[in-house]
């Protein structure tokens, strides 16, 4: 696999300097309590899931990967490094659990390729596991209705649309370990009231004007508000996409940390450029119903790569414990 630490602190004589506490395999049971690794005991479908690991060796690679109880891989993604003031390295995991992952006993595990000895090319390679349930959970249905204008905005045959999914994608693609900004609860992008008239992960069923039927699975959720209403920053990132799509209207996207990313959909105006850094709260733009739009609402969704997962997850919980941060090995 990749290095998981390009541009990262120097390892040697280039890389970055990421050290990693392992024990012994006699003791990988005990090491699920440590505070070496941090992980949620649990987990639901369409969560994001980031685990934080503290490091007292060096990595050269690190992969950490979620199996089902059936041995079924669900998700793995790389590890990317943060710096820290705290005792020792920090570096995290992202992963997305699909909307569809069943309920039961899961696994979580890291393998990491060491050197034997510094500055050498013999290596050495660890693993480390973790227990992790995954919890049910229902996703609502609804049918919406469509004018003839917004049907042939959505089924019909159109080059540019293409072009704009083609661009829109490749953005999702992009791991860029230097992004780095929030480590934070994330805000509402929306004030009081805060009004979801369609949630994550609905099983959207379209009835075009024409008597078609088309399904799709909701990326994010829609918030309702009036025109002009301002749109903030969920957390602090930076601007990667900025402007006018057929489908989401004006859009802006902010890439949060390697490969997380939240959308911001339908704005009646944008505020902001591409490469803009901006913090948690700051005006992004204002709601509109341009695009695919019945009405006048916010579409605001996060993805881990190209996968979308439950934008309302970090509201309520930091995505690193800064308690467990402070903490020794």
């Amino acid at each position: 696999m990749k290095s998981a630490f390009r541009g990262g602190a120097p390892e040697g004589g280039g890389m970055r300097r990421i050290f990693l506490l392992f024990f012994s395999f006699t003791v990988l049971a005990a090491l699920a309590g440590a505070q070496d690794l941090y992980a949620p005991g649990h987990i639901a479908p369409g969560d994001p899931l980031i685990c934080w690991l503290k490091s007292g060796e060096p990595l050269v690679e690190a992969e950490l990967s979620l199996t089902s109880q059936e041995g079924g891989r669900l998700a793995a993604a790389p590890a990317f490094f943060m710096p820290s003031e705290a005792p020792g390295y920090l570096y995290g995991f992202i992963l997305a659990l699909p909307t569809n992952a069943k309920a039961g006993a899961a696994r979580l595990r890291l393998a990491a390729k060491v050197r034997a000895v510094q500055g050498s090319e013999a290596f050495r390679f660890r693993e480390l596991v973790r227990d992790i349930a995954i919890e049910p959970k229902r996703f609502a249905r609804e049918d919406i209705a469509l004018d003839s204008a917004n049907t042939a905005l959505r089924s019909a045959p159109d080059p540019a649309k293409d072009a704009q999914t083609e661009v829109f994608a490749k953005i999702f693609k992009t791991r860029d370990p230097t992004a780095l900004f929030a480590l934070d609860t994330m805000v509402k992008p929306l004030g009081d009231p805060w009004r979801v008239t369609a949630g994550f992960a609905d099983q959207r069923r379209y009835l075009y004007a024409n008597g078609g039927v088309d399904t799709s699975l909701h990326g994010g959720i829609d918030l309702g508000a009036a025109t002009g209403t301002p749109v903030l920053a969920c957390a602090p990132g930076r601007v990667v996409f900025a402007g006018d799509r057929i489908v989401t209207g004006n859009t802006i996207v902010l890439e949060h940390l390697p490969s997380l990313f939240s959308i911001y959909m339908h704005l009646s105006a944008i505020s902001v450029a591409e490469g803009d850094l901006l913090a948690a709260g700051e005006l992004l733009g204002r709601v509109g119903s341009t695009g695919l739009s019945t009405g006048p609402h916010l579409h605001w969704e996060l993805r881990v790569g190209p996968q979308s997962v439950n934008p309302e997850y970090w509201l309520s919980r930091p995505i690193l414990d800064k308690t467990w941060l402070s903490g020794g090995f």
